[in-house]
Parts: structure tokens; sequence; C-alpha cells
């Protein structure tokens, strides 16, 4: 006895329309998962190169932070200006870290300053630091400043 449904039956209409919803299923999740995958290699690179830039940041913050420091320290404290190469007093050939190429600058310049009662303040020196140098195609230059009292470091 074999039974067989009519040639009318919607038996076989059902399974050709379900898979023809399977198919259109994949494609849409493979068309969202294409397009989320994308969106997070763009925020990964994004944030690869903001990583970078602060890197940078920070490696000028320390080049003026120890070059403020020794112009600080410094016991005879002179006016002036002085500019030195960043190879010269770093000991490197600059070949490992090309961004540690530069100039840094020293400026000591005396100031006139008065307290509350207008009495000069006597041997009071401004100190710049500027570092020049060339990266992502462009000069670009970055300084710090301070004050100190001149008899400060003194024996």
């Amino acid at each position: 006895m074999n039974f067989r449904a009519p040639k009318s039956c919607s038996c076989r209409r059902r399974l050709s329309v379900s898979g023809g919803y399977v198919l259109l299923e994949i494609v849409i999740a493979m068309g969202l998962f294409a397009s989320v995958s994308v969106a997070l290699v763009k925020a990964l690179h994004m944030t690869s190169s903001a990583a970078l830039v602060i890197q940078d940041e920070m490696r000028v913050q320390r080049i003026l932070k120890s070059a403020m420091i020794d112009a600080l320290s410094n016991p005879d404290i002179q006016e002036g200006e002085q500019m030195r190469d960043l190879m010269e007093i770093t000991g490197d050939g600059g070949d490992q870290l090309p961004f540690l190429r530069g100039e840094l600058e020293t400026i000591i310049e005396p100031m006139e300053l008065e307290n509350e009662e207008g009495q000069l303040l006597q041997n009071m020196f401004r100190i710049r630091v500027i570092f020049y140098w060339y990266a992502n195609g462009e000069d670009r230059q970055q300084s710090i400043e301070t004050w100190r009292y001149a008899p400060l470091y003194k024996p």
C-alpha cells in the first residue's frame, strides 16, 4: 500500500517556500555580521591610532620635564639662552627611536615681580624650555615654563 499525496497538496509548496526563507535569513545574518565586523575593525584602528598619539605626547612631556628639571636644579642660574640637540643629551644615535630627534631651547630671563606691598622681588627668573621636532610631515614645537628664585639651590 502506497499512499501518495495528490498533486494538489500544499506540502511541497511549504517545503520550497520555507527553504527560501532560510536562505534569506542566512544572507541577512551574514550581512549583519559583516557590517558589525567592519565597525569593530574601524573602532580598533581608531583606538590604536589614539594610543600612538598619546604615547608620542607622553614622550614629549618626559623630554620637556627632564630638561626643565635640569634647568631648575642648576645652582648658578644665569640669564641666557641655550640650544641643545636632543641626541647629545641622551647619548643615543637616534637610529632606534627616530622620534627622539629634535632640539631643546632653554631660555632663562629675569623677572620683575612685586609683592602685595609693592616691593620688588629680587633674583626671580622665568625659565622656558621649548622642544622642536619633526613628526608626521610637519615641524612641531611644545614648551613649558616656570619661575624660580635664584638662591633656591645654593648651599
